[in-house]
């Protein structure tokens, strides 16, 4: 379905482009990927030899059929590993899969429904300030959504006594340690600077600073009779299957940050993406509404009915059709392959490009077009399994996606059932491509109450 021709990005134009690379890789990788194809070879910060490809079947090569010889890349092993240590995220075999079916616990349907309660209360106190700042103007919804995902996921995971002054210390640490990765995975050239400067020094003690507060928390709940199920209690109180043992402490931090960098930034980033296009296409706002009222019929929005919300799903689908929340994914060939004429020596990177597939013309009719029918009435089926993996795909899927979904329609059922919304500005609002894909800026949009 892609292009099955080699096709090489000069050394130089890579060379070239690893200052834009910094600022907006998804309009590199755009650019490549018109000139070349779906799948073209480059030198990622111009030295490093890699594979890129938006190719539906290629993909499912890489993430599911031969998924056993590409493993997380560099990027994940060495860069994050650095400061988030060795999680679920950056993990492989034995310790990855044993890793892996211990905290997918915390994220089953049951699971899920039983942390209803505290996603409720964050909800309505959300919703409190929500309305306060609706009725004096237009309402930054990348902030909003920030206030709203950061509390959802961190209490979640913490349960209700984690308080909003720690969540967002932690936010703000992350971002910043994410912002140095970038640009030491972009431009390893200057990693010698890096050490001189005292740049890595100063993102370390961030680092070991916010680690800190998560271990304190960590022995008070080991400590305390504290009954709320959330996951950092799941965790604490499951041991291994194999050996009856319990995490470590450490093990834990790791773990607990991990799931809050991921989950917080993915559901913050889904949802920003997906009022700034309703906003921008509000003709289909109405059938959202009339499904909403009809699924809850006047009751509070709660977990037990969101999959009824069949259209709303498809709004949200096809939102992370056009901006996926991770728009590229890593990985790195332990032995040499080949794939239909495409050789991959061992220690090639190869990027499953899921941003190019989404936009890829050979398997969806006008891309460019925001259109939510993509996803219903079984349309979608008609697509290839791979042609849509907002989450990634094959065994290393995202394990919390389910409770993004969940979390995401939680919060546009609850602001579409009573908010007319428009743009504040007409002005087209560019996508910053970080490890996952936020827009460029603030975007402020007018929300009108509408009254039943």
């Amino acid at each position: 379905m892609g292009n099955r021709n080699q096709h090489t990005v000069s050394s130089i134009e890579s060379l070239l482009d690893t200052t834009e690379m910094v600022k907006n890789p998804v309009q590199v990788f755009e650019k490549y990927r018109q000139k070349h194809g779906a799948t073209f070879k480059f030198n990622f910060g111009g030295f490093r030899k890699t594979v890129v490809t938006a190719d539906p079947d290629f993909l499912k090569y890489i993430l599911k059929d031969n998924n056993s010889n590409y493993h997380k890349s560099h990027i994940q092993v060495k860069r994050f590993v650095e400061f988030q240590g060795k999680g679920l995220t950056n993990s492989h075999g034995d310790y990855w899969l044993r890793q892996r079916k211990l905290l997918s616990l915390g994220f089953t349907r049951s699971r899920l429904s039983e942390m209803l309660p505290i996603q409720i209360k964050v909800l309505n106190d959300f919703m409190d300030d929500f309305d306060k700042e609706a009725t004096k103007g237009p309402v930054d919804i990348h902030q909003q959504m920030v206030n709203f995902t950061l509390r959802s996921v961190g209490k979640s995971l913490f349960g209700s006594q984690m308080s909003n002054q720690e969540l967002e210390q932690f936010a703000s640490t992350i971002a910043s340690i994410q912002s140095f990765i970038v640009r030491k995975v972009v431009q390893p050239y200057l990693m010698p600077w890096y050490a001189i400067s005292g740049q890595n020094k100063k993102y370390q003690e961030m680092r070991i600073k916010g680690d800190q507060i998560v271990l304190n928390y960590i022995e008070k709940r080991r400590t305390e009779n504290n009954q709320e199920r959330d996951i950092l209690r799941l965790i604490l109180t499951t041991p291994y299957k194999d050996t009856g043992e319990f995490m470590s402490d450490e093990t834990v931090k790791v773990e607990i940050l991990q799931l809050l960098v991921a989950g917080n930034e993915t559901s913050t980033t889904a949802a920003t993406w997906a009022f700034y296009l309703l906003a921008k296409h509000p003709e289909y706002i109405a059938k959202m509404r009339n499904e909403i009222e009809a699924v809850f019929a006047g009751d509070e929005v709660n977990y037990s009915k969101l999959h009824d919300l069949k259209y709303t799903i498809a709004v949200l689908n096809e939102t992370m059709r056009m901006r996926p929340p991770f728009w590229m994914i890593d990985r790195e060939a332990l032995q040499d392959d080949e794939y239909n004429g495409i050789k991959i020596p061992a220690g090639t990177t190869v990027v499953p490009y899921i941003f190019g597939v989404h936009h890829n013309d050979r398997v969806w009719e006008d891309p460019e077009k925001f259109n939510p029918n993509r996803f219903t009435d079984g349309n979608d089926k008609k697509v290839h399994p791979f042609a849509f993996i907002p989450f990634g795909g094959g065994p290393r899927v995202c394990i919390g996606q389910n409770m993004a979904i969940m979390q995401i329609l939680l919060v546009m059922s609850r602001i579409i059932r009573n908010y007319d919304l428009e743009l504040s500005e007409d002005k087209m609002v560019g996508m910053h491509a970080m490890m996952l894909l936020k827009p460029d800026g603030p975007i402020h949009i007018n929300f009108k109450r509408i009254n039943f």
